[in-house]
């Protein structure tokens, strides 16, 4: 029984270390709508940021990068609402030139991986709106 799940936790590090764990997705179809009540401003995009990862109690295993979103990053623990943040206004001013970042809001999860009895999954999740 303790071999079974050995196999399955090693399997499925093996498996996180193939995925993405930390993302940005962009919502640029806005629909001429404004998406802030500020007048004579610029509705850019909405941006979304997430990073994830896995830990040994406290311990970081696996979580994603903060500096290169769409990679992991080993023993490193990046999972803070600040990097996510900066995540989401780094790309709001690369790629839109963007000038505030309005309706910011994050949220924060952890969940204990119930068959592997050490193992945790936690996430930070940050979004806004890009407005010049």
């Amino acid at each position: 029984m303790l071999r079974r799940i050995m196999i399955a936790a090693v399997a499925a590090v093996v498996a996180l270390s193939f995925t993405a764990c930390s993302s940005l997705q962009v919502a640029t179809t806005l629909n001429n709508e404004k998406i802030t009540t500020a007048e004579n401003a610029t509705s850019l995009a909405h941006i979304n940021g997430e990073i994830w990862g896995i830990y040994l109690f406290s311990i970081p295993l696996f979580t994603g990068s903060s500096t290169q979103p769409g990679r992991c990053a080993i023993f490193s623990d990046t999972v803070q609402v600040d990097n996510a943040v900066s995540m989401v206004t780094k790309k709001a001013l690369n790629d839109f030139e963007a000038t505030t970042v309005t309706d910011l809001t994050s949220e924060r999860s952890s969940t204990w991986l119930l068959p592997f009895l050490v193992l945790w999954y936690d996430s930070v999740q940050v979004s806004g709106n890009a407005i010049r």
